[in-house]
């Protein structure tokens, strides 16, 4: 999971750290994190808050105490929720280049391929929708 997060521009830690959340039964904290995977806990919190910014993770406050604890989530729909603005500026990216590409071959590709991104994008909600009805019946 470290070496797959890493493909996704993200630190090795925080890919292990999502790896590790999802194998825990119970809420962890940031120093048993840190404790069972050996790691610095600034890397575990630098970690955790990129997990919670993208959807696949959660914080839980305990009643009475100052100490965060944090869990995996598994909704497919809030990870890619999370990645949406990302790929809405590669599309945007994308069509700022063929704007001042030269016209021709280059410029139709990076316009295909700004639409593409868009349409997945846009498609996605309806994919996970039919999915979900599929395996419910």
């Amino acid at each position: 999971m470290g070496q797959h997060m890493v493909g996704w521009g993200l630190p090795r830690n925080t890919g292990r750290v999502y790896a590790y959340l999802l194998i825990q039964k119970e809420p962890a904290s940031l120093s048993k994190i840190a404790h069972d995977l050996g790691v610095a806990k600034s890397g575990v919190s630098v970690a955790t808050r990129q997990l919670v910014g993208f959807g696949m993770a959660r914080t839980i406050a305990a009643r009475g105490s100052r100490q965060l604890s944090y869990e995996a989530l598994v909704s497919l729909e809030a990870i890619l929720a999370a990645r949406s603005p990302g790929a809405n500026d590669l599309a945007r990216m994308l069509r700022e280049g063929a704007a001042v590409a030269p016209a021709g071959p280059r410029r139709m590709t990076l316009n295909q391929l700004a639409a593409m991104i868009q349409d997945i994008t846009d498609e996605l909600p309806a994919l996970i929708g039919r999915i979900k009805q599929k395996r419910s019946a």
